[in-house]
């Protein structure tokens, strides 16, 4: 069926604004903040490790508590800042569901939340004349880029870190078949934890290299990791992390079987293909406004499918109000 059925007036975009996420996109701004002002610390040579410790402690118990909604306000974009600790953030909380998806103790689990957000701590100290290029840049000028995975893993071994934040520090830019920086590292000589936030950080960057909303952005990054496999990253985390996301991340939004439109609100512990939903527009075309629809696992209807993932924007005309 045609969604647009039944919408009687032109619908604007702002009632799918998802107003069940201002929460969390509150905790999210305020997580960020905290890390910015550590991380200006650090380029003050002022950093303080238990003022660290806390914010990890702090953080891990967040994204225990509301992952998925940090994360659809991170896929969201609307919030986005373009900064080291902006990776950094994003990057360790894909880390904690990569290991709560994989049953990581707790214990490791914090140390790969902790080594997450101090993997880019070398791109604090590059020139803006690299860091805010637009275009190619120079051989000189890669040289430079390419040095940070170095300077981070100086930093993160003089503060006492742990082996695998060191190595996934310095490694992070590595890649499967040896083509990645700062030494090209070939296969199993990549550390696992540095192999694991390379995927992690290829799927931030992916869904953050955007300027718009596009609620398809998640699907294309899980997508393009799967094709990477074996070439730029190790098979098997690749195939752990689709256990993290799905092949439809929460945020998306998808057209189902029945001609109605959803939302993936988190994943499942029982089928990660089989997500919860809640519809937007439903079979017969009348839309639930503000986010409230029907919430739902798929696995609670099973003659319902996944037809493709959409764009949002992309359903109604270009003069949609």
């Amino acid at each position: 069926m045609n969604p647009q059925k039944n919408l009687g007036n032109k619908p604007s975009l702002s009632h799918w604004d998802f107003p069940d996420d201002a929460a969390s996109t509150k905790t999210y701004l305020a997580a960020l903040e905290q890390l910015q002002k550590l991380f200006i610390d650090v380029q003050r040579d002022a950093f303080s490790l238990s003022e660290f410790e806390k914010f990890v402690n702090s953080l891990v118990s967040t994204f225990q508590s509301q992952s998925w909604g940090l994360f659809r306000v991170f896929l969201d974009q609307k919030v986005f800042q373009a900064s080291t600790a902006s990776t950094c953030l994003n990057t360790a909380l894909v880390c904690f569901l990569f290991a709560r998806a994989n049953a990581w103790s707790g214990e490791n689990t914090g140390l790969l939340v902790r080594a997450a957000l101090l993997h880019d701590i070398g791109m604090l100290f590059l020139p803006p004349s690299v860091l805010l290029k637009e275009g190619k840049l120079s051989e000189k000028e890669r040289a430079i880029l390419e040095s940070h995975p170095s300077v981070s893993f100086e930093l993160v071994k003089k503060w006492g870190e742990s082996f695998e934040a060191t190595q996934v520090a310095l490694q992070h830019h590595e890649e499967w078949n040896g083509t990645g920086y700062p030494s090209k590292a070939v296969g199993s000589k990549i550390h696992p934890w540095a192999g694991t936030v390379a995927v992690c950080l290829n799927f931030v960057a992916r869904v953050t290299q955007r300027g718009y909303r596009n609620s398809v952005v998640g699907y294309e990054a899980v997508k393009k990791l799967i094709q990477d496999q074996n070439v730029r990253f190790q098979p098997s985390i690749v195939k752990d992390f689709v256990k993290t996301t799905g092949l439809y991340p929460p945020g998306s939004i998808l057209l189902l079987s029945d001609g109605s439109i959803a939302r993936v609100i988190a994943l499942t512990h029982t089928n990660v293909m089989r997500p919860q939903i809640r519809i937007l527009i439903d079979h017969f075309g009348s839309p639930f406004r503000d986010d409230r629809g029907p919430l739902f696992e798929l696995s609670e209807a099973p003659k319902l499918f996944i037809a493709r993932p959409v764009n949002l924007e992309d359903l109604f005309p270009k003069d949609v109000n």
